[in-house]
């Protein structure tokens, strides 16, 4: 467990009434990355939205997915469940299909969290909403499918960022952009910190390295280690090391 000192993306995008571009842009390249090394592993997070985004304490925050609870491993099976939350909710999420890409349903819901970083408010949603009481998700629903929604005016947000928003938010799986192709695309690339497109290759690399159960041997070594000079002066290291090992089970 790690204490996020920086609170969520929703408290922090609302605090400050939206993000400029360039915070906005920080952001939702640390997200691209994050749902790179998830999708790689096979994970689909399925409820991608501010409020399960952390971030620490830094004066440049820095961003953790978080609440896996709708998460799917798709090595195992295909997602199928209409999850998530409404307004982040995917076009064939919401049409009750048998079964989804849930990468693609993840990406959608990464296309949304920028535009509310960016406008401070939702894409589907309208000021009337509220109320039509029940029929407020229906409606949020129906353009949701629709893929009915605008750029606010007045908000200065460059075509290239526009343009990836349109790219992503598109009800056609096939032609909606994926994370590699994002990770290309030129708004995405701006100020991006050197090294960090292969960042996620070289950590599985080096995850598949060390995979695999500690030997024996190597598990006594630590807890000799562990045991320090306590276990060095002892006369019968291994009946000392059985007996801490047996009380730690116990425990």
């Amino acid at each position: 467990m790690e204490f996020a000192a920086g609170g969520d993306m929703f408290q922090y995008v609302k605090a400050r009434g939206g993000l400029d571009e360039a915070d906005a842009r920080w952001f939702f390249q640390q997200m691209v990355i994050g749902l790179d090394y998830c999708h790689r592993m096979g994970v689909v997070n399925r409820d991608i939205k501010l409020e399960n985004t952390l971030l620490d304490g830094g004066a440049r925050p820095l961003l953790k997915i978080c609440d896996f609870g709708y998460s799917k491993n798709e090595k195992d099976s295909l997602p199928k469940s209409k999850v998530g939350t409404p307004g982040y909710t995917a076009p064939e999420v919401v049409s009750n299909a048998r079964h989804y890409d849930g990468q693609a349903a993840d990406v959608w819901s990464s296309a949304v969290m920028l535009y509310v970083m960016l406008f401070c408010e939702y894409p589907f949603e309208r000021a009337g909403d509220a109320a039509a009481g029940v029929n407020k998700f229906a409606r949020v629903l129906d353009r949701i499918q629709r893929v009915d929604y605008r750029f606010p005016p007045g908000i200065p947000v460059s075509a290239s960022c526009k343009d990836l928003i349109s790219r992503i938010l598109v009800s056609d799986v096939g032609a909606r952009l994926t994370v590699e192709q994002i990770q290309a695309h030129p708004w995405y690339t701006t100020d991006l910190p050197p090294g960090v497109t292969s960042m996620n290759e070289q950590c599985l690399a080096l995850r598949g390295q060390s995979a695999g159960a500690q030997s024996e041997a190597e598990i006594q070594r630590v807890v000799m280690q562990a045991i320090g000079a306590r276990a060095a002066a002892d006369d019968d290291v291994d009946d000392y090391i059985d007996e801490a090992l047996e009380e730690d089970f116990d425990d």
